[in-house]
């Protein structure tokens, strides 16, 4: 009874008062969704499966090649032609190109700049950037011997920054220095990356590609921009590609060109690194580069490493006694390199394969991925010319190295 009483006078306030309870009731919805807001909060972003590492799956849409020319951003690692590891990464903002190296040997010069054509439209490219003075990443700037018709002969190129130190004398490398001076002869600048990280002499450490300070190409900092290194490869220019997606979301891009874990330690020493959803494997996979001290900053969501997998081009061949030997452990990209890389993602991607003799010579070259093709068009998409299985699922895996990282 005493609830049906209360029940009634309710009943009859409600009546009375119909606006008084129009705004209790509105009161008590706003304090439900504030509770809510708080709750989410203190429970914190939300972060893929496996805690605190990188989106193991479904961080790409299936993109295709006839969006790529409409695209915000998008990045390109090309396929060179040839059965050598080698770096070439074409970086393309509206009509502003940016050229991250040109390898891997001389005859790559015509599949690079037939590439480059396809997208570069007014001829010129704004940005060059010349890692290290080692001829997988020169070789097709420079261009074929004696015909200067490599990249930096080929088109009206904006800016050079290119490594601020060097050991090699090589016959490439003094081409190279050619390449660069005609490149200026003809209205380039050309800066070192010590130059570019401090701003001196007309260099800049940020340069806006997009005309609405939303991308930024940043080079980074790393010690032997002002030390001598040991290896070339220590010398490598680092840079960052910055997208701002929201006022609450940007995407970062890494190259690291062929660093090595003294080099990539003082790079996560000098910079304030961000999670990455995309990193160029460094050193085209090799076990020198990649370490732990990198990606356990970056988290990389996805990886796509520039290399002919699976060649002796860099690796002892196994020996007639013992073909059976653990030296293809050590053709790229290594086992050590994918395992570290593996514990941040399965998304991982190689441009090319070597077809192998019984003498473990290289017959040819054909695509893995092919041209790979991260761009952004309303979200990330991936666009591979041959295809876009990941390397943990290729038949080239299964036969030579083990998948010891997350699935999914």
């Amino acid at each position: 009874m005493g609830r049906r009483r209360n029940y009634n006078k309710a009943k009859r306030v409600a009546k009375k008062y119909p606006a008084v309870i129009a705004v209790v009731v509105a009161l008590l919805v706003i304090a439900i969704i504030l509770l809510a807001v708080l709750y989410v909060k203190k429970l914190g972003p939300f972060k893929p499966r496996g805690g605190d590492g990188g989106d193991g799956g479904g961080s790409v849409a299936a993109g295709n090649v006839t969006e790529i020319s409409e695209a915000d951003l998008s990045v390109h690692f090309l396929e060179l032609g040839n059965a050598n590891a080698g770096d070439c990464t074409l970086i393309k903002c509206g009509n502003t190109e940016i050229l991250i190296d040109a390898g891997s040997k001389r005859n790559s010069t015509e599949t690079v700049k037939n590439y480059i054509n396809k997208y570069c439209t007014d001829g010129k490219i704004e940005y060059i950037v010349a890692t290290h003075a080692h001829e997988d990443h020169i070789a097709a700037l420079v261009g074929e011997s004696g015909k200067n018709n490599g990249v930096l002969y080929s088109y009206e190129i904006g800016t050079v920054i290119q490594f601020s130190g060097h050991n090699t004398t090589s016959g490439i490398y003094n081409d190279y220095v050619s390449a660069v001076a005609y490149a200026e002869s003809q209205g380039a600048y050309v800066f070192t990356a010590s130059q570019c990280w401090n701003n001196a002499d007309g260099a800049q450490r940020t340069y806006y590609i997009d005309g609405e300070s939303k991308i930024s190409f940043n080079i980074l900092y790393q010690k032997y921009y002002d030390e001598k290194a040991s290896t070339e490869n220590n010398y490598s220019v680092c840079t960052l590609l910055t997208q701002e997606i929201s006022a609450e979301e940007k995407y970062s891009y890494l190259f690291t060109g062929d660093l090595e874990k003294a080099g990539e330690e003082s790079l996560v020493k000098s910079n304030a690194l961000p999670r990455c959803k995309l990193y160029k494997g460094g050193h085209h996979g090799s076990s020198t580069s990649s370490n732990d001290v990198l990606l356990n900053v970056i988290k990389p969501e996805n990886i796509a490493i520039c290399t002919c997998a699976g060649t002796y081009e860099y690796a002892k061949k196994p020996s007639a006694e013992s073909p059976e030997s653990s030296a293809k452990l050590n053709t790229f990209p290594t086992q050590e390199a994918l395992d570290r890389m593996a514990k941040w993602t399965e998304k991982i991607y190689v441009t090319s394969l070597g077809i192998l003799r019984e003498d473990y010579s290289t017959e040819k070259q054909v695509s893995m991925n092919g041209d790979i093709v991260f761009y952004y068009k309303g979200e990330l998409k991936l666009y591979c010319s041959d295809n876009s299985t990941v390397l943990k699922d290729t038949a080239w895996f299964a036969q030579n190295r083990t998948w010891n990282g997350r699935e999914g």
